[in-house]
């Protein structure tokens, strides 16, 4: 009798186990239904903010594209296989005149003398207020780095945080062609509205013996991914030295794609008029 009374004891808790055990499973059924509602909710957000940005990258880059057009930007041509060693033909706009305010400041600015000779100095700090580009400026140079073909090539080093100035290029105040380049979209974004200058815009770099002031002359847009080698080579063309004193500042375009070089070409503000561009001596 007790081994029965044993039996059906041991019979009925597992009777309420499985009672408690069929009761949990919708409670947990519920709950997993309710987390996968939520993921896909979350993910159907995700989506909807991706295209939105992909969307609005895409209307802002038209835009670029066409205000730059009314505005002089030029747009190279990339090389088609076909035609791989031509020269391609590029449209040069003429130099604006300086803005008022520049000849008002080699007239009447603290400290203007621009007869001095200017010191070889790299450049500090630059600033397009135009934009609201204002950075600190370090020297960045280049390092050899495998290629898709397997063969090791040279590739300027890009600051993070800063903007770079290209060892080995002109001083600015001297002769030749000063080189800088910048993130657009990683680590400081220092040029994310380069884009946005204008012909005719200041630029002002500054050294440790003083500033110096550019206007910008021209703006090209080049495609650098997916392209030749002989394009690439081309691009390349747009950092080598210069017979007079040029600025040439370089970041990727678009926003978040990277696909072209943006090249903001600038030269001293008084080209038109003499070969030295203002000097502020500090």
């Amino acid at each position: 009798a007790g081994t029965s009374h044993q039996f059906y004891m041991q019979t009925g808790e597992v009777q309420e186990l499985a009672i408690q055990k069929s009761a949990a499973t919708p409670r947990r059924g519920a709950r997993m239904r309710l987390v996968g509602n939520l993921l896909m909710a979350v993910g159907l957000v995700m989506l909807l903010g991706i295209g939105a940005w992909y969307g609005y990258t895409w209307y802002s880059n038209e835009q670029f594209l066409r205000e730059g057009a009314a505005k002089g930007l030029v747009i190279e041509p990339t090389i088609a296989p076909e035609v791989a060693g031509q020269a391609v033909p590029t449209a040069t706009p003429e130099l604006p005149p300086p803005p008022p305010r520049l000849f008002a400041a080699t007239a009447t600015g603290a400290g203007a003398n621009p007869a001095a000779t200017p010191e070889r100095a790299a450049p500090t700090r630059i600033e397009i207020p135009s934009v609201g580009i204002d950075s600190k400026v370090v020297t960045v140079t280049w390092a050899m780095l495998p290629s898709k073909d397997g063969i090791n090539r040279p590739e300027w080093q890009v600051a993070d945080y800063a903007v770079g100035y290209h060892q080995g290029s002109a001083y600015p105040g001297q002769v030749g062609n000063v080189v800088m380049s910048g993130h657009v979209d990683y680590k400081g974004e220092v040029f994310r509205d380069l884009h946005k200058v204008n012909i005719g815009d200041q630029v002002i770099v500054h050294t440790d013996k003083g500033e110096y002031m550019y206007v910008v002359e021209r703006q090209v847009l080049v495609r650098e991914e997916g392209v030749s080698e002989e394009q690439r080579l081309q691009n390349a063309e747009y950092m080598k030295p210069t017979p007079d004193q040029t600025l040439t500042l370089i970041t990727c375009w678009p926003y978040g794609i990277d696909t072209h070089r943006l090249i903001v070409i600038a030269k001293p503000y008084q080209s038109a008029l003499s070969a030295q561009s203002e000097f502020v001596i500090r």
